[in-house]
């Protein structure tokens, strides 16, 4: 395979990012890879916690004969522009852009464009799909169901739980913590925070700097309301152990989405698509980081990719 150094455009933003081209006579089928939530470089990295979700996927389907482009997020690695002030609409605004160039590009099949989309990215690929009757098909990886302020209310209480089941030297310090700084309390004064503040960005304690604007877009969204309204050929690929997009929200995309859907859940796979044996745990994704993402993750997606190129 061949990776290539690109600029994506959008508005005055510039977008870097990495186009992996296979080896051989193009134009090859192609995937646009959209990151989950925070300041998240193009191989899905963040600060503290290396994934390098995209590129393993990238550098798998490449040797299947697919391409691919992921993207530095907005002030985020090579891209310019300011993270901290991002909008949502500004994210989807740039998954269309890096959509569009795939699109365009003379190494790819403009007909056989497909989005993989994690967390976050599992609202906003529909959304480009939706914009762009181009696209041909979307990846979900972790998607969610709930609306925004009820999935932030949601994983707060679950950090609760989490910190009153923690054994340990540090467990203790945890629920000291916890106890001081009760997560669903905090939670709560954080969104509302958010709803009657003036200002442009907030801190959210252990997450730093938010765009109040992003966040404020993110609670008027309705991902029911999304996922009826797309047409576009979905897999949906969630984890029985994943606390922060529970694995149910699966079954219940695949019952009102308004195409043709196909549904997966991978036994005792957490949020960073890694293997979690033991109780869902926050404190245990530091650990995880060091494992290989699970491989039923790349089979899944592989065998729905060639299925819908085929066509």
């Amino acid at each position: 395979m061949i990776e290539q150094e690109v600029t994506v455009p959008c508005g005055e933003i510039e977008l870097k990012g990495l186009l992996c081209v296979p080896d051989g006579d193009g134009p090859f089928p192609a995937f646009l890879y959209v990151s989950g939530s925070g300041p998240i470089d193009r191989d899905d990295n963040i600060s503290g916690m290396p994934l390098n979700n995209s590129k393993i996927i990238a550098e798998h389907l490449a040797q299947q004969g697919i391409a691919s482009l992921r993207y530095d997020k907005r002030g985020v690695g090579e891209s310019s522009g300011d993270f901290d002030l991002a909008t949502y609409t500004d994210l989807v605004d740039d998954a269309a852009a890096c959509a569009n160039f795939l699109i365009q590009h003379t190494a790819t099949n403009p007909d056989k464009i497909y989005i993989v989309g994690h967390s976050e990215g599992t609202i906003i690929a529909p959304q480009v799909a939706i914009k762009n009757n181009k696209v041909a098909g979307i990846i979900l990886l972790s998607p969610f169901y709930e609306d925004a302020e009820s999935l932030l209310m949601m994983q707060a209480k679950a950090m609760q739980e989490m910190v009153q089941k923690s054994k340990g030297f540090r467990a203790g310090i945890w629920k000291l913590l916890a106890f001081i700084f009760d997560p669903v309390k905090s939670q709560r004064k954080l969104i509302n925070k958010i709803k009657t503040t003036d200002k442009k960005v907030v801190r959210a304690g252990l997450a730093g700097k938010i765009s109040v604007i992003w966040v404020r877009e993110l609670f008027e969204l309705d991902p029911e309301d999304i996922f009826r309204q797309s047409v576009t050929p979905a897999l949906l690929i969630g984890g029985s152990k994943d606390f922060q997009c529970g694995p149910a929200d699966v079954a219940k995309i695949e019952k009102i989405y308004g195409g043709e859907v196909e549904g997966h859940v991978v036994e005792n796979m957490s949020h960073l698509l890694r293997k979690e044996e033991n109780e869902p745990s926050i404190f245990n994704y530091q650990d995880q980081s060091k494992e290989p993402l699970l491989p039923e993750v790349l089979q899944l997606i592989e065998a729905w990719l060639q299925r819908q190129i085929s066509r």
